[in-house]
């Protein structure tokens, strides 16, 4: 009898536990939610698409030219190459090692911190990647590719070899892809495929779990959130506890263009027709 009470207590001071802390992550959610926004600075000027990093920069492109702001709206370095057309994507996940990537042209460049190339340029004609739509920086200098010839996902590492396949993503999910966006975060590959959602594979491209968010141009991965603009707000997903949070975005919504949101830095950016803004976050 006594050993099935201490059975019993031992549960619920689980349970309970179990409770407080969830409720714990919980408050620290309404808290950062509950926040306002100041704005901080606004870059004036149209512009292709825009990014950041975690230490609070902004990478702000216009055709072949890169333009890095810091935290205060104000231009710290310039980078600019026509040869090889428009810049399609940047990752900006690693601010000292910057991934630049012309499509048209099938070409890659990494750049450092002050926007000067590192090495040389690397033509995906050489590897007969050339038809990759889209890529991201990976761990240990590597680098993954999305090639719809083949409907895989392929690792190149640091000496530029092969390491790594997916094999035919259309035959694991059973459905056709036509994605639009991929990032690396934490050892996982996220493919953004708006019609049946992110597609997620571990670190060796293997298919792990498809998350139910539908219709998204991008996203962002901090921790366990997934970050993303929908009808005029900030939301949040929460891959653990599959829950999802939003608030409203400041200022005008209706010619919203891209969003981005850095939580260590505290900082949202909010790209416009006209203007990019940077809002810093205050409790």
């Amino acid at each position: 009898m006594r050993k099935n009470l201490k059975i019993a207590y031992l549960f619920l001071a689980l349970f309970f536990s179990g409770l407080l802390n969830f409720s714990f992550s919980q408050e620290l959610t309404e808290k950062e939610y509950s926040s306002t926004f100041k704005l901080a600075a606004q870059i004036k000027g149209v512009s292709n698409f825009f990014t950041t990093d975690h230490l609070g920069n902004i990478y702000v492109v216009e055709d072949h030219q890169i333009k890095k702001y810091g935290l205060s709206g104000i231009l710290q370095e310039t980078f600019s190459n026509k040869n090889y057309g428009t810049i399609a994507a940047i990752d900006a996940s690693n601010p000292l090692r910057l991934l630049v990537y012309y499509r048209d042209f099938g070409t890659i460049m990494f750049l450092d911190d002050e926007l000067s190339l590192i090495g040389s340029a690397i033509s995906l004609v050489d590897f007969g990647l050339d038809q990759a739509t889209l890529l991201c920086a990976s761990w240990n200098d590597g680098i993954w590719l999305y090639d719809p010839q083949d409907f895989q996902l392929k690792r190149m590492d640091q000496n530029l070899k092969t390491s790594h396949r997916s094999g035919n993503i259309c035959q694991m999910v059973g459905v056709e892809i036509n994605p639009n966006f991929i990032v690396e975060s934490n050892n996982f590959v996220y493919l953004n495929n708006p019609q049946n959602g992110i597609l997620v594979f571990d670190q060796y491209g293997t298919y792990f779990k498809t998350i139910p968010l539908k219709g998204l141009e991008q996203f962002q991965l901090n921790g366990d959130q997934v970050f993303f603009e929908e009808e005029g707000k900030l939301k949040s997903y929460n891959l653990k506890l599959f829950v999802e949070n939003s608030i409203d975005l400041p200022g005008e919504i209706a010619r919203v263009k891209g969003v981005r949101f850095e939580r260590e830095s505290k900082l949202l950016v909010i790209q416009k027709e006209n203007s990019i803004e940077l809002f810093l976050i205050e409790d």
